[in-house]
């Protein structure tokens, strides 16, 4: 049986993460499957819950100075993210070309494939590339060229030069790193495991649910969510799941934010409007999101940067229509077919459409459910599966 070690980076709990379970879980029944993970954090705990054998490397330079070479158009710039990526491209270089073969000199002893679970983990696909290693890059992220296209060349060149595939989860995210002769176009898997249990939470037959999934995070829309809620008529609640989010207590680190950070001097009085709103039922973290689908009559992403969402395509699985910004790439998912698109950075335009949707008539919103799923099916048929990828990629057909 074919070896595969998949290397995640090991941080943070959301959609990429339980799309990573629903690979793995297919992965499985042709592949011997090992996870090794860059940091150790929550998404670590989360794997290891599930039964993933997961390996965190030990190495001081991942632990105490490596970090991602993030360059996506789904993040904000400001001073602060510019000096922390001089440094991560500092650290993206000698991992790159020093630690990263180091490391994997140790795990990857015997596999026949690396796979690359992220864009930004693109330096050790060099280091695979050294050892004679098959490798499969996910690109789970809109990778963003940047004004000058210094930061877009080198992960671009990167992934081009030693990677023999590369999986894209959506069309936007294939287009913006166009290596089109050896990528796929695989959409996320929707997983069921663990996350439908019936929950006892009091419904009113009266009150129309929606859900939102982006917690108090800036590029999932929290502020236009926030900022819409005053707008949205009495009869509505919207089902609040997601993180919160979590500032450094460092007085100097607070000190910079305050001063080159917009948004954090704005989250906290966002935070306050969110908790003292009637409109939010706030669940917090939680795995058991179709109980959510289920109750609630339209999935809200309201996108503030361009996004792909694995509950686009969960809600879509159950029938349930989405309300989205009009974020570049969204068009490939939502359309008049299967939801409501309003005006990014709009949140009256959100509200407006969250009402229509709550009072619209029962055979249009009926024409939305059945174009959900129609969507969702459609999206499914087109596409092949990453077994059946990796499977060609080393040659197991013959």
């Amino acid at each position: 049986m074919k070896k595969i070690l998949i290397i995640h980076h090991g941080t943070g709990l959301g959609g990429g993460l339980i799309a990573l379970l629903g690979i793995i879980d297919e992965l499985k029944e042709k592949f011997e499957v090992e996870v090794f993970a860059v940091f150790d954090s929550v998404a670590v705990d989360y794997l290891k819950d599930k039964g993933i054998k997961v390996i965190v490397s030990k190495s001081k330079f991942y632990k105490k100075h490596y970090s991602l070479f993030v360059h996506s158009d789904a993040s904000y710039f400001n001073v602060i993210e510019g000096l922390l990526n001089l440094k991560s491209l500092i650290t993206f270089l000698l991992s790159k070309y020093y630690f990263s073969v180091k490391e994997l000199r140790l795990f990857s002893k015997n596999k026949d494939l690396i796979y690359l679970n992220s864009t930004f983990l693109s330096d050790w696909a060099y280091a695979a590339k050294k050892l004679n290693i098959k490798t499969l890059i996910h690109v789970r992220e809109p990778l963003s060229y940047g004004k000058t296209k210094i930061r877009y060349n080198i992960i671009r060149n990167t992934i081009k030069k030693n990677c023999d595939q590369i999986v894209a989860i959506t069309k936007d995210n294939a287009n913006r790193v166009n290596l089109f002769y050896k990528t796929e176009i695989i959409y996320d898997p929707v997983v069921l495991n663990r996350r439908d249990e019936k929950l006892d939470i009091l419904i009113d037959n009266n009150t129309k649910y929606f859900i939102y999934l982006g917690g108090e995070y800036r590029i999932k829309g929290f502020e236009q969510l926030v900022n819409s809620l005053p707008f949205i008529d009495e009869n509505i609640k919207i089902f609040f799941l997601g993180g919160k989010v979590i500032y450094s207590s460092n007085f100097i680190k607070q000190l910079l934010r305050r001063i080159f950070d917009p948004y954090f001097n704005r989250i906290k009085d966002l935070k306050i409007k969110l908790n003292a709103s009637d409109k939010i039922i706030d669940i917090g973290m939680t795995d058991n999101v179709f109980y959510f689908y289920k109750k609630s009559i339209a999935l809200i992403c309201p996108f503030s940067k361009p996004h792909a969402a694995l509950p686009i395509l969960e809600a879509f699985s159950l029938k349930v229509p989405v309300i989205a910004s009009d974020v570049v790439g969204m068009a490939e998912f939502v359309n008049e077919n299967n939801g409501l698109t309003f005006l990014n950075g709009n949140s009256q335009s959100l509200a407006y459409q969250i009402n229509q949707m709550a009072k619209m008539p029962r055979e249009l919103y009926d024409n939305l459910v059945f174009g959900s799923y129609e969507t969702y099916s459609v999206l499914r048929k087109k596409q092949r599966s990453i077994t059946f990828i990796i499977n060609e990629l080393l040659h197991e057909f013959y």
